[in-house]
Formats: structure tokens, sequence, C-alpha cells
């Protein structure tokens, strides 16, 4: 039995990776192959509707360039009386002027409206390149660095829904409404009496270090010389405090002895506090509610890829999260398409 080497669990060379990829499901390859074109398709999009937005700015800057020009150009209108042929009756003629200007102003306020819709089409083709580009780039890096054994396939049974996009966007809050407890849950207080016990705890810990250093300390009166002076039982000797870090040590010593001498004050501190019983969560129950938490995002993300795959077969394109689970989202197939 051969030991794995670093290239077989981290392939580099073009090898390793190629002979990786191959090892996968051909249904995970399939899948991952799609999300790589969507990627290029939406980023083809993306790039047409720069073009197209590019174009437009020019051209409105080219027209409002001729527009300036023209009026600035125009010469005054005139007014003037001609008489009609055969009679002896005249009209008003006016000369000169802009007479076109109206029209010419109509037309850059319309150039103005479509570069307006051009930048919302192009700002939300942007934006989903965005999300399915970071999204691959999530599962390509889940797919090689996660070992073979661990990447397998997921069918999930066809349904066809009367409103997928309304079944996602409910899964999506329910998401969301996860990620905002299980935050809660790791910001959450610990209750009054594991916070005191903390306290009692460190308290033996300061009592100990205590009562070491001044055992040690202690031994100065046993030796033949003895000290000469109370700051030789806490280390004060000629020289002291040369180096910041003596004076560092002799501050924390200060602020140990303090905080054993005021245990009843730092008691009635804690107990003080006014926190609510509904956010506090003890020590050994956090990992658990936090385990409970990610379970259930995972079948909720589970049931979201279900549905657009669903979505999917029926003609309907639905954008993943750009933060999808890379693992839900490479490992989930339908189960007709599995059993192909």
């Amino acid at each position: 039995m051969g030991l794995a080497t670093l290239d077989d669990l981290t392939p580099t060379t073009a090898h390793a990776i190629e002979a990786r990829h191959i090892a996968l499901d051909p249904r995970i390859r399939h899948k991952q192959a799609k999300l790589e074109d969507e990627r290029e398709s939406r980023h083809a999009i993306s790039a047409a509707a720069r073009m197209k937005l590019q174009a437009l700015r020019e051209e409105l800057v080219t027209k409002r360039r001729r527009l300036a020009d023209a009026i600035a150009n125009a010469t005054p209108p005139w007014s003037h009386g001609e008489s009609q042929p055969g009679s002896g009756a005249g009209v008003v003629v006016t000369t000169g002027g802009f007479p076109d200007r109206a029209v010419r102003e109509a037309e850059v306020a319309r150039l103005a409206e479509n570069l307006q819709h051009a930048e919302g089409a192009y700002t939300a083709a942007q934006a989903r390149w965005a999300t399915v580009a970071r999204l691959v780039e999530n599962c390509r890096e889940w797919l090689a660095t996660t070992p073979l054994n661990q990447v397998v396939v997921v069918p999930v049974p066809y349904e066809r829904l009367a409103d997928p996009r309304g079944e996602v966007e409910t899964i999506r809050a329910q998401i969301a409404g996860l990620a905002q407890e299980a935050e809660a849950v790791g910001r959450a207080a610990v209750p009054t009496s594991e916070a005191l016990e903390r306290l009692n705890a460190l308290a033996r810990d300061v009592a100990a270090r205590i009562e070491a250093r001044r055992r040690e300390r202690a031994r100065a009166l046993l030796s033949p010389g003895g000290v000469r002076g109370v700051g030789g039982l806490y280390g004060l000797v000629e020289g002291f405090a040369e180096h910041a870090r003596e004076s560092a040590e002799k501050m924390v010593e200060r602020c140990e002895e303090d905080f054993l001498a005021e245990q009843k004050a730092w008691r009635a501190a804690v107990q003080n506090q006014a926190v609510n019983g509904d956010t506090e969560v003890p020590s050994a129950e956090r990992p658990k509610r936090l385990a409970a938490i990610t379970r259930k995002r995972a079948a909720l993300e589970q049931r979201e890829e279900a549905v657009l795959l669903g979505a999917e077969r029926d003609g309907l394109e639905l954008d993943r999260r750009a933060d999808a689970s890379p693992a839900v989202v490479v490992c989930t197939v339908l189960a007709e398409d599995a059993a192909a």
C-alpha cells in the first residue's frame, strides 16, 4: 500500500489535474461544464451590453454637441411681409432662426432615455455574470481540493411547480433567516452562572500564580544575607525597570493582585449585567445549535438546487446565488439524469 503524495492530494501538474477531472463522475463533469458555459454566455451578453452602452454614449455626446453648435450658430429669426402674385394681399414670412430645434431636442432627449435604459441593462448583465463567475470559481476550487470519495452525486426528483421563482425566493428568505440565527447564536452571551464560573476559575488561576510568586520570593528571607527592604521581596532591586518588559511584568502582577482583592465587586458586576434570557446560549450548547442550523441550511440549499434544475428543465432560467454551496451545486442532479 503506497502513501499518497502531495501531488495526489493537491494536483498541480496538467497531467494530474486532467487525471483528477477524468476521475470525477460524468454527471458532475457535465454539471461543471454547463456552469462554465453559462458563465461564458453571460460574459458575452455583458460584453455586448457594454458595447451598446458605449455606442449610445458616443452618439449622445455627438448629437448634443451638434445641437449646441446649431443653436449657437443660428441667426435670429426675422419676419417680413411679401405680396402674393395676382393679389394685393400680403403674408408674413419668417426667415433665419432654427426651425428644427424642437425636433433635434426631442431626438437628444430620446437618446438620453435610451442611454439610461442601456445603463440599467448593462448593470444587470454585469451583476449576473459576476454572480455565476464567482460560483463557477468556488465550484472549481471545491472540486480541486475535496477528496474524490466525498464528491458524490445526489439525485433529486424532478418536480413541476406552479411558481418556481416564488419557491426559490421563499427558500432564500429562509436561508437568510438561518444566517441571521447563526450570527445571533455566535454572538450571544453565556448565562450568568457560566460567567461566574469563568470568574471563579480565573480567580483560582490568579491566586495560584500569586501564591507561587510569594513562595519563590520568600526564599530570600531564608538566605544567609536576607533582604534589606520590602522592595527586595518584590524584585525591585537596583537597576530595576531598565527594560520595558520588567515594568510590564510588574504591572501584570499588580493587576492580578487587585483583581483577586476585588472578587466581590467583580461578582456583583457580572450579576448586574442585564442579559435577555432568550439570547443566552451556554458554551456547551453553542456548537450543537450551530450544527443544527448548518443541517437546516444544507437541506434548504438542496431543495433550492432541485427547484432550479426543475425550472431549467421546464425552460425557465433562474439565477443561482453567488454564495451557494459548491458541493450542493455540482453534486445535485435530477434523478432522471442520474438514471441516464
